[in-house]
């Protein structure tokens, strides 16, 4: 009876210890419940990628994006696909991309996202966004016709000084920086110029080949086929343009500048690990043979910032339009 107890507490004795180390491996099998979010970023993207621009095909920022698009494929494995949604001074494409939450649709920026909000007081700003990275300070210049009577600057100072409000330049809307810079520009040179709107360089470029405007300001990537071609002529620059000798407002006395940047920003809600994979790959991106060539040919001036110091450029040039705007 003796050993039957004993035998009874034993086995007892070996429940228990079974039950315990059971409940031991149940808990091991539970802790790697993080790895699917893990997989989930190591495979993105998972579809094909939309890149938002805010002005129509043709424009500068239109053929940013589709060079830039065509040299990030190979890295990302899937199409990435432009999508050109102009209006209402470009929160049209802002607010599209801000409804977009697939994780697969991100934007194409300019000095735009900056100076619009602030001039048409928008309820949308570059603080909509998680920025990824700024590529390049895009030349803008005033270009006539080559058969124009100016042949320099100087030249077209003093006819417009002679002739207030009879010269009629084409420029962005309200809200874009060439409106800005035509603004800026007649301030500081003391002339009277009628800025005509137009939503895109390329209409303007076209405006000026036909002689319905007297000349255009605009970003030098828009009329370069026509400035090689020797239809058309620069008078001055409100930037450096990289390996072409045009005087710029600076050289001419006039202090200040205007300089438009190009870059990429993302959705709020859009995961770390993915605006570092995005950022990683343009910077790869400079480096891409076809994507070096259009920026080379269209005299962009490389200026890869990351997401931190891109954030720096727009609250400074924030800064500079609002005090502009006083």
């Amino acid at each position: 009876m003796f050993k039957s107890k004993k035998v009874k507490v034993l086995l007892a004795l070996l429940l228990v210890f079974v039950m315990f180390a059971a409940v031991g491996c149940g808990g091991k099998q539970e802790a790697p419940k993080e790895e699917p979010k893990k997989e989930e970023v190591k495979k993105w993207p998972e579809k094909d990628i939309t890149l938002i621009y805010h002005s129509k095909a043709g424009s500068g920022g239109d053929m940013f994006l589709r060079a830039l698009a065509k040299a990030l494929e190979p890295g990302f494995g899937k199409s990435v696909i432009v999508d050109n949604k102009p209006g209402a001074a470009g929160a049209t494409a802002w607010k599209a991309a801000l409804d977009a939450k697939d994780g697969h649709t991100f934007l194409g920026v300019s000095s735009t996202l900056i100076t619009a909000p602030i001039m048409n007081k928008m309820d949308v700003d570059y603080k909509s966004f998680k920025p990824i990275a700024m590529m390049f300070v895009d030349p803008m210049i005033l270009f006539v016709r080559s058969d124009s009577p100016w042949a320099t600057w100087e030249d077209f100072v003093k006819d417009a000084q002679a002739n207030p409000g009879k010269f009629n330049i084409a420029g962005g809307i309200p809200g874009e920086l060439g409106f800005v810079a035509a603004k800026l520009l007649q301030e500081k040179a003391d002339i009277n110029i009628n800025v005509v709107p137009f939503e895109g360089g390329a209409d303007a470029t076209v405006a000026v080949l036909g002689g319905h405007v007297d000349g255009a300001i605009g970003e030098y990537g828009e009329a370069v086929a026509q400035l090689d071609a020797g239809e058309l002529k620069a008078l001055i620059a409100f930037n450096k343009v990289s390996g072409v000798d045009i005087p710029t407002v600076e050289d001419k006395g006039y202090n200040f500048l205007v300089e438009k940047f190009r870059g990429v920003v993302a959705h709020p809600d859009t995961p770390d690990a993915v605006v570092d994979q995005w950022e990683a790959a343009c910077k790869a991106a400079l480096e891409d043979p076809g994507f070096k060539q259009y920026y080379t040919n269209l005299k962009l001036n490389v200026v890869f910032k990351n997401k931190a110091d891109f954030v720096k450029v727009m609250e400074e040039q924030d800064k500079q339009i609002r005090a502009f705007m006083k």
